[in-house]
Formats: structure tokens, C-alpha cells, sequence
């Protein structure tokens, strides 16, 4: 792990990147195309815009750290500092016109995740997780709500259709022992979490690691839990089905029903 000072200037440089993202984002709104890949997913002028904006300032500040960007790829592999940058997180939900999106990007020290930034445009909304630091939304420190039943807490579902044979029955069963659900929150879910808004939000089988380390430093700096299904933590080689938690005895009821 870096020591404190490192993580202070960093936490100011990651900052200056949201800032960057969000108004590129902005700026490139004017003029949105949208395409769609050889993997049947959409991308977006905006979602390249944002990792060239992004990209371009880490290389320039920072030459010998990596990055790691859903739409241009590596730089640097085996960095001990690596960037993680999901452009546009929910590009489905922003090429439909939805606000229910957000952009990610993470800092990974040898793989494990010490800084995470979801920032949401159109709201003004940017939520900062520093490992043992803390959590703000908007400048202002965030913490979860400590719920520690299903039956206080809400709880923010993934898309439903991201659910498949293996995961959906433990989805239902979650589904049904919360106070109420919401649904296809994305990584605002988890920043609502953060912010002790909901008290756990859960995502299937379909995400990569872009979609996943910008959370763990924002929910783990608030006070929550986050893991994958099996209760192990998240690294750079995470993809697939995660849930977080408002609390360590809240987080073991939900594995307990997610596993069956």
C-alpha cells in the first residue's frame, strides 16, 4: 500500500480527473453518435471522448503509471499504479436519453483498489472513496447507514435480465426479504449506498473489472462491505456478480440468501 502522503496527492490528482471527465462529457453530449460493437454492446462518441480526455492527462502527469480503459486498452501492464477507466458506465441507460448512468475511474495499487471516483454529469453528483481515508460526495464526507437486517434496509437490484440460471434464484430471494427494492441503479446504487441512502445493492453475472473497482474504494471508505458473491474481495482480476453491504452483519444475511 502507499503511504498516506502519496495517497493525499493522488486522491487531489483523481479529482482533477472527475473534473475532466465530467466536462468532456459534457462537452461531447452536443454531438452523441452511437455504435455498437462486435459484442452487440453500444459505444458512444461520448465514452471515447471521456477515456481520451482522461487517458491523455494520466500520461501526460503520470508517464510511468498504467492504465487500463474499457474502449483504448492498456498502457504500462505491470504497473505498480494503475488507472481503471469505465467512460461511461450504464452507456445502454445514456444512449437511451436515462440519467441512471455514471463514469468510473479507479486507481489499483498492485491490483487492489485504493482510490474510486463515480461521477455523474448530468446531476453534478461525484462521489471520492480513499482507502483509509473516508468517503465525500461532493466534498462533503459520506457514510453508509450501518443496517444490519434485510428487513430495514432497501435494497438497489441490478438490471434483472443481467441475471442468469446460476444467479437469479438468489436475486428472488434477496428480492423478497428487503423493506423494498429499486431497480437498475448501476454504480449510483452503490454510491446511494455510500451515502446511507439503501442499505445493500447487488449486480449479476456481467460485469468486467471497469465496472467494479471505482466501487470498492467509495463503499469501503464509507464504511460498507463489498465483495463478490462468495464473500471474497475485489481486485484488478474481478468480473462477474458483486454485492455491498451498509454493515459486516447486514453483508452476511445477504450471502447467506445469495448462496442459497
Amino acid at each position: 500500500m502507499k503511504t498516506m502522503d502519496v495517497l493525499t496527492d493522488l486522491r487531489a490528482f483523481a479529482q482533477e480527473l472527475a473534473s475532466i471527465a465530467v466536462e468532456s462529457a459534457k462537452g461531447a453530449k452536443a454531438d452523441v453518435e452511437i455504435e455498437i460493437k462486435q459484442d452487440g454492446s453500444p459505444v458512444t462518441t461520448v465514452d471515447k471522448a471521456v477515456e481520451r480526455a482522461v487517458r491523455q492527462r494520466i500520461e501526460d502527469t503520470y508517464p510511468d503509471h498504467g492504465i487500463l480503459g474499457e474502449e483504448f486498452g492498456e498502457r504500462n501492464p505491470g504497473a505498480d499504479l494503475t488507472w481503471v477507466i469505465d467512460p461511461i458506465d450504464g452507456t445502454r441507460q445514456f444512449a437511451a436519453g436515462l440519467p441512471n448512468y455514471g463514469i468510473l475511474i479507479a486507481l489499483c495499487d498492485r491490483g487492489r483498489p485504493v482510490i474510486g471516483l463515480i461521477c455523474q454529469p448530468d446531476i453534478g453528483d461525484i462521489y471520492l472513496g480513499v482507502t483509509g481515508q473516508g468517503a465525500w460526495l461532493n466534498g462533503a464526507p459520506v457514510q453508509v447507514s450501518g443496517a444490519t437486517t434485510l428487513k430495514e434496509s432497501i435494497q438497489c437490484i441490478s438490471d434483472p435480465d443481467a441475471f442468469d440460471d446460476r444467479t437469479r434464484p438468489g436475486m428472488e430471494r434477496l428480492r423478497a426479504a428487503s423493506l423494498w427494492n429499486v431497480f437498475d441503479g448501476g454504480c449510483l446504487g452503490f454510491g446511494a449506498l455510500a451515502a446511507g441512502k439503501i442499505g445493500v445493492s447487488v449486480c449479476g453475472p456481467n460485469l468486467d473489472n471497469f465496472d467494479i473497482l471505482a466501487l470498492v474504494p467509495v463503499v469501503e471508505g464509507a464504511g460498507g462491505v463489498i465483495t463478490d458473491w462468495q464473500g471474497k474481495p475485489l481486485d484488478f482480476s474481478s468480473k462477474g456478480e458483486i454485492v455491498a453491504s451498509a454493515s459486516p452483519e447486514l453483508h452476511q444475511q445477504v450471502l447467506a440468501l445469495l448462496n442459497g
